[in-house]
């Protein structure tokens, strides 16, 4: 009895010896993917309203008083300059023009006749049949007659430049606005305003800064692109470039005023539309590391370090975004290895100890594969 019980024993030894070893597993080291940061450059911009308004803005006004006849374009379309908008009565400025040239018909004759007259009384002053007041008399109504005849032209062309401003033509190329007078309206010269006239294939974007945010600096000149941003946050396609910036500040606002000009091709930017301008002020170099390798949890964003071949988890203040990467504002230093791999999985292997490689180190050593 006593030797069968002692074989079945040693036939369970090995089992024994087996579970012992399972039991106590032999610590692992696992290569984990790292990647080493480093600085990149960061700009640094400010954000301020701004108001969109015409490149150039030209205000159709009456040149002469009269009754407007017809209007002889289309409201909100395209026009070039010379082009005829308003036609303006014109048939008392007819009457005035050839009243005009009859004026210097006039003066004209009495020219001549004066002209023929002095030079008779020059022969005569030359066999002394005449004296020479007399002759002098007629010299100075001869040069008031010629003054006459200028007088009389000079009349005439106010009367031709009146009745061609009747004809009331655009003074640039442009789109019109709606038209401020209908047929039948009575316009005064100078001060009736007909229509405007905009450029808007290029637009300026009108703004303004504190001086408390300090002097220009040197990425603020005429080379700077500058982002328009609609009001709903939407990106404009085209920058813009800074135009000006006022050498003086705003005594009532405090500010310094600045202008771009962006190309609008589409018409996107009507005048008068507000906007948001972003202009860089500033570039510094900031830490940058992927997006994978951060844990954004209810306490904040932290990343995985190896120190002592174990994983340490270092919490961190991300700044801004950077397609796949975050810029980094503290918590870390240029050189850290971060590690990259999936540390939900790699925290949960028992007893294991870690490696930091890089991708490079892991090709080195022939096991990249193998560590994804």
């Amino acid at each position: 009895m006593k030797k069968r019980l002692l074989c079945s024993l040693l036939s369970l030894l090995p089992f024994a010896l087996f579970a012992t070893e399972k039991s106590e597993p032999k610590a692992k080291t696992i290569p984990v993917m790292v990647v080493q940061i480093s600085s990149d450059s960061v700009s640094v911009s400010q954000d301020f309203p701004g108001r969109v308004s015409a490149f150039r803005t030209a205000e159709v006004r009456a040149r002469v008083t009269g009754i407007v006849e017809k209007r002889v374009f289309d409201e909100g379309s395209k026009v070039v300059a010379g082009q005829v908008l308003f036609q303006i009565e014109n048939r008392s400025l007819l009457a005035t023009v050839r009243a005009g040239k009859a004026d210097v018909a006039n003066a004209n004759a009495a020219y001549n006749l004066s002209r023929l007259t002095l030079a008779r009384y020059k022969k005569l002053l030359d066999i002394g049949a005449v004296s020479r007041q007399e002759y002098d008399a007629n010299r100075a109504q001869n040069q008031q007659s010629k003054a006459q005849v200028q007088q009389a032209k000079a009349n005439l062309e106010i009367a031709q430049i009146n009745l061609d401003y009747s004809t009331v033509t655009a003074p640039i190329d442009g789109r019109i606005d709606r038209a401020l007078v209908t047929e039948g309206a009575l316009v005064t010269k100078d001060s009736t305003q007909l229509a405007t006239i905009e450029q808007i294939g290029k637009v300026y974007i009108d703004f303004s800064k504190p001086s408390a945010s300090g002097p220009q600096t040197s990425n603020e000149n005429s080379d700077t692109a500058i982002e328009i941003l609609f009001s709903d946050g939407t990106i404009y396609p085209h920058k813009a470039q800074l135009e000006f910036s006022s050498m003086s500040v705003d005594q009532a606002t405090g500010a310094i005023s600045l202008r771009a000009v962006v190309d609008n091709p589409n018409f996107s930017l009507l005048p008068g539309m507000f906007v948001r301008v972003k202009v860089p002020t500033a570039g510094s170099n900031q830490l940058k590391i992927p997006q994978k390798a951060v844990i954004i949890g209810a306490k904040g964003a932290v990343v995985f370090l190896v120190k002592d071949k174990k994983l340490a988890s270092t919490p961190i203040k991300l700044g801004a975004m950077n397609g796949a990467s975050w810029f980094v504002k503290s918590g870390l230093k240029a050189g850290d290895r971060v590690v990259v791999s999936d540390t939900t999985i790699l925290s949960t292997i028992p007893g294991a100890s870690f490696i930091g490689m890089t991708a490079a180190e892991m090709q080195a050593a022939g096991m990249a594969k193998k560590s994804q």
